[in-house]
């Protein structure tokens, strides 16, 4: 856990995630444009789709597509509380259960833009424009805690 706290944190300070004494940037609601990111250390995909005002869709998958987690979330604020970095504020925030291992637990998504001339870099070295956090479980103890990068599909 030491070294994904690490690896976190270096992500955060790279994709731009500030504490919460920084206002939010923008609405409640996802864009609808599809997100697809994920990271490469573990190996993951997640697939963000809005699919009604304030509804999105969220697919997490394994590097073969093979599903991992699966639901409908709401927009929320865009910020999240996790014990070791405190109250993170994104761009949009997603919230509501999903199936994992054929439980219904929460989760929490955080999309973040990149830094001006920083971008989001996955495991590989590959940059994006943002950094993207999902956490499955209570916020608290998380049962899974997923942190890469990811891009909206162009219009």
């Amino acid at each position: 856990m030491r070294i994904a706290s690490l690896g976190l944190a270096a992500l955060l300070a790279a994709a731009g995630v500030v504490h919460a004494a920084t206002p939010a940037a923008a609405g409640l609601d996802f864009p609808k444009q599809t997100f697809s990111g994920g990271n490469v250390n573990p190996v993951w995909r997640v697939e963000l789709k809005r699919v009604e005002a304030g509804a999105v869709e969220l697919r997490l998958s394994s590097p073969r597509g093979v599903p991992i987690a699966a639901g409908t979330l709401k927009s929320v604020e865009p910020v999240l509380k996790l014990p070791v970095f405190g109250e993170l504020k994104g761009q949009y925030g997603l919230a509501g259960p999903v199936i994992l291992q054929q439980r219904s637990l929460p989760a929490q998504v955080l999309v973040a833009p990149s830094k001006a001339g920083q971008p989001c870099q996955d495991a590989r070295g590959k940059k994006y424009s943002q950094a993207v956090f999902l956490v499955i479980g209570a916020s608290s103890d998380p049962d899974k805690l997923y942190y890469g990068c990811g891009e909206y599909a162009k219009p």
